[in-house]
């Protein structure tokens, strides 16, 4: 029997879940208010990071990791049945120290990392300047991890879409989830602004604005919309090759020249303006690590409203006390590094088989954990 699973939300993890469905056999009906990922998924930096997972450590580290793991392979089917290559890197990252205050917290930093079998190597600041020649000579010293990667967002998700389009999926922009098709607790569709659609399943994947619809189902959807700013500057190719991380900023180069340089963290609701002051932080931090980018031209400046949720874990799994309706989403600054593991567990779990990954630390009904280290 061919199972309809309606995803409510297009953004990386919807088109995630709906690629791995159409694997599986089954038929994804993919809905969005506005178009395919244009919010979150296409303002991220798409590095893929396990610094950060790292200082967090236990089940959540086990899922980043879990998920990184995944991505050589998904990412090379996705660009061969696509056409479009995503732009993965192995960019590798220097997490670069201006003072003595950095180098502590990059020795923390170092110290989770091996407790995780991760291993990075201090650099002194000739040694990164030979890396990278474009580094301030104010640099103090600098940690290099080698498995630090990257993923060009907008290039996967336009991939992840040409793929859902030619094998089947049915793909609904620009149309409104209004209500919930309902009989005794179980939900059986969804009614938009264009009418009703009939499935099997429903899956909550509205990335920031997942917690709006708590109301319809009378519970909290503790997702909440977390703002970061971004600065992309255009640059010549080859004048960065790292990641790099600083405590006031992140700079991610890619393959075109172009270096995004992001980002700050700010609970400001829906609101998706940027600021003069998270502008004027960005633009010191990225010429405070690489001084001729006083000098470039800024191509463009956004902010995008990042998932959150209470301790920073995402949320999978069945929405409690419903049937036929589930969540996938909180996953804050992880989308992107966790795009690829949600897709595979979110459709084992719809689907009855067999799970890759427990769910249990990552259901709604959870315990907060420690909350995720930035």
């Amino acid at each position: 029997m061919n199972r309809r699973v309606i995803i409510v939300g297009g953004g990386v993890i919807g088109l995630s879940i709906a690629q791995h469905l159409l694997i599986r056999g089954a038929t994804p009906i993919v809905i969005d208010r506005g178009l395919f990922a244009k919010e979150s998924s296409w303002a991220g930096a798409g590095y893929l990071d396990l610094r950060s997972a790292a200082k967090t450590g236990g089940d959540f580290f086990k899922l980043c990791r879990f998920s990184y793991d995944l991505f050589p392979e998904w990412i090379s089917r996705i660009h061969r049945e696509s056409g479009i290559d995503p732009e993965f890197l192995d960019s590798g990252s220097l997490d670069l120290a201006m003072d003595e205050k950095d180098e502590k917290e990059i020795c923390s930093l170092e110290k989770k990392l091996k407790d995780e079998k991760l291993e990075g190597h201090w650099l002194t600041t000739a040694e990164a300047k030979k890396l990278e020649p474009g580094l301030s000579k104010n640099i103090r010293s600098a940690f290099y991890l080698k498995v630090t990667r990257q993923i060009r967002p907008p290039r996967l998700t336009r991939a992840l879409l040409q793929i859902l389009e030619k094998q089947g999926a049915i793909l609904r922009e620009n149309e409104s989830v209004e209500n919930f098709l309902e009989k005794d607790r179980r939900i059986y569709g969804v009614n938009t602004n264009k009418g009703i659609i009939e499935g099997d399943e429903v899956v909550l994947a509205s990335g920031a604005w997942t917690g709006l619809w708590g109301e319809k189902f009378k519970m909290v959807i503790p997702v909440k919309p977390v703002r970061g700013q971004v600065i992309m500057f255009n640059a010549q190719p080859g004048l960065l090759q790292k990641i790099i991380f600083t405590s006031m900023a992140y700079l991610v180069p890619r393959v075109d020249g172009k270096i995004y340089v992001g980002s700050t963290l700010e609970e400001v609701g829906f609101d998706k303006s940027t600021t003069s002051e998270g502008m004027e932080r960005l633009k010191q931090g990225a010429q405070g690590a690489i001084p001729s980018l006083a000098g470039a031209l800024i191509d463009d400046s956004w902010a995008g409203l990042r998932p959150g949720s209470p301790d920073g874990w995402p949320i999978f799994g069945r929405l409690p006390n419903w049937e036929g309706v589930w969540v996938a989403a909180g996953h804050f600054t992880h989308g992107l590094l966790l795009s690829a593991a949600t897709g595979q567990i979110m459709t084992q779990a719809i689907l009855g088989e067999p799970i890759s990954f427990d769910l249990s630390p990552f259901s709604m009904n959870r315990r907060p954990h420690a909350a995720v280290g930035l």
